[in-house]
Order: C-alpha cells, then structure tokens, then sequence
C-alpha cells in the first residue's frame, strides 16, 4: 500500500491532469476520498471524478438557469437545450467529459464547472432567443465569463484597458 502522495499523483496521471496546477478544493476532495475509502482502483477513481463533475454541472446549472430569468425573464428548460450529459471516449482519456451545448469541462472544480455551465448557458440564449445576455449595466455591454481570486465573473470590455470584472457568475457571491 502507497501513501496518499503517491496515490494522488497516479490518480492524476489516470485523469491526465498530472501537469496541471488544480485548484486547492480539488486536492482537499481527493484527500477526503483517500481518507474515507483507501487506494480507489483508478477505474472507480475516473468514475467517481467524472460523477462528481456531472453533479456539480447540474447545480452549476441552476444557479445559471435562475440568474437568466432573473436578468431577463427567459426561461432555460425543454428540450431546445440539453443542458447536460456527459460521454467517455477512449480518444479523450479514461474520464467522462460533462458537456453544456458546445462547451465542456472535465474536472471536478466548482469555478471551472460553473463558468463553463454559464458559457454554454450563454451560447444557446443568444442562439435561441437571439439577445446578449448578461449585459454590462455601467456599459450596456455584453459580458464574457472570466476567473478572478477562483471565481467565475462576468467580465465587460468596457471602461478601462482591460475592462472590468462586473458580478461573479453565482449571484450568491459578493466580490
């Protein structure tokens, strides 16, 4: 038997994420994993990351679903918009990948899940209702998803060089 530093990296290199710098609330919940169930085989570890992700897209998702009714009073619901599912295939690596519309995201890391959530929430509001959503309210611009201090934001290209970061994506969340 290794020790959780050990396990830890072969999981993932079985994720291909072992060159990557994963935010601290992912390694937090692989040591919980360890600490409660042992050495995972890699198999049942690339399953119960891919359910992970897919759980956390679905909530990512109604927090989305609810800030678009609230900013416009369009409802994201039916069958217009698969909102999400996930595929494996063995091309991509061993891990599902979660997909919304055209975008998707395979690792389990709230800020990521979220933005991506909202990225393709955004695509099929302007596709199918044909508007921008959301809109800066200092610029009247439309926003893109951004990440700052490890929060999905809407960012406006408005006012300053960069622009600016003008809500988090989770309205919940105060910056």
């Amino acid at each position: 038997m290794s020790d959780f530093p050990d396990w830890r990296n072969r999981m993932l290199r079985a994720v291909w994420r072992q060159d990557e710098d994963l935010p601290e609330e992912v390694l937090a919940w692989m040591s919980e994993t360890y600490d409660e169930f042992g050495e995972l085989p890699e198999g049942e570890f690339c399953e119960l990351w891919t359910t992970r992700t897919f759980s956390m897209a679905r909530s990512a998702f109604e927090v989305i679903r609810n800030s678009v009714f609230d900013d416009t009073e369009k409802r994201i619901a039916g069958e217009e918009f698969c909102y999400v599912n996930y595929f494996r295939d063995p091309d991509f690596g061993p891990v599902g990948v979660v997909r919304f519309n055209s975008v998707e995201v395979s690792t389990p890391d709230w800020a990521e899940v979220l933005g991506t959530v909202a990225e393709g929430v955004q695509e099929f509001v302007m596709d199918y209702y044909v508007m921008v959503w959301p809109v800066c309210s200092r610029h009247s611009l439309g926003m893109h998803v951004d990440y700052f201090q490890d929060t999905a934001v809407w960012k406006c290209g408005g006012g300053l060089e960069d622009g600016h970061v003008a809500r988090a994506v989770d309205p919940s969340i105060r910056l």
